[in-house]
């Protein structure tokens, strides 16, 4: 996807009923001001309300950079029967691609908004999608082998590298092997000042303050992106 073409939406007004506002509070936002609170709901409210397509309704700009995205970060290891955490999983777009790709996994995906998660079960009712906000309501310590945050961090706040460390923190707590999550490329030349960018370098220095054994960067499969492995 060429750089340019990739836009943040702006605001459209919302019709009775479009989007049900959760009960959210700054607490459990580090990071976070109560008008970058406001704003995120509105910006996901928005994209459900003027798109059709799965990918551009939760904030991608073709099926194609996501699915570039998808395989990506699946490539940390090994999927096969193990139990995987989306977090942030929009429409459940993590989980039809393993579907597709025939990666049988024990799947749970987790949103911030009821209206979302309502719609990833109608389009895969096979599927586990649940509302939670894991700050306040995590899963128990090693819950899962796998989790994945694709897209979660893309958004400009206040302080994202507190948000970010806060809820890698309590994936990483949750997950037994690794964690996978995607940011995009401050080097890739993005000129929009309501997106989070990072220098590649500077993101494999904060992943190794994590505590973790190991990571590693993937920084050559999209010109916006990059992927660090946090491995456990």
């Amino acid at each position: 996807m060429n750089p340019q073409s990739f836009r943040w939406s702006k605001p459209v007004p919302l019709q009775g009923g479009t989007f049900s506002r959760g009960p959210f509070q700054l607490k459990d936002f580090p990071g976070f001001s109560a008008r970058d609170l406001r704003a995120l709901e509105l910006y996901y409210a928005t994209q459900l309300a003027r798109y059709h397509s799965p990918e551009q309704r939760v904030g991608w700009q073709t099926a194609e950079s996501q699915k570039i995205r998808f395989e990506t970060l699946t490539a940390v290891g090994p999927l096969k029967g193990a139990k995987v955490l989306d977090v942030g999983c929009g429409l459940g777009g993590l989980w039809g691609y393993l579907r597709e790709e025939k990666i049988a996994v024990d799947y749970t995906g987790i949103d911030l908004f009821p209206n979302v998660i309502r719609e990833a079960r109608q389009l895969f009712p096979e599927a586990r999608f649940e509302t939670r906000i894991l700050l306040s309501h995590p899963y128990p310590v090693r819950s899962f082998d796998y989790s994945f945050l694709s897209g979660v961090f893309n958004v400009k706040v206040q302080d994202n590298w507190e948000y970010m460390k806060a809820l890698l923190t309590a994936v990483l707590r949750q997950s037994k092997k690794a964690v996978a999550f995607n940011v995009l490329n401050a080097e890739a030349g993005l000129r929009e000042g309501n997106r989070f960018t990072v220098i590649p370098r500077e993101l494999v220095a904060f992943g190794r303050r994590l505590g973790v054994s190991r990571v590693h960067l993937m920084d050559q499969y999209h010109p916006l992106d990059v992927t660090l492995f946090l491995y456990k």
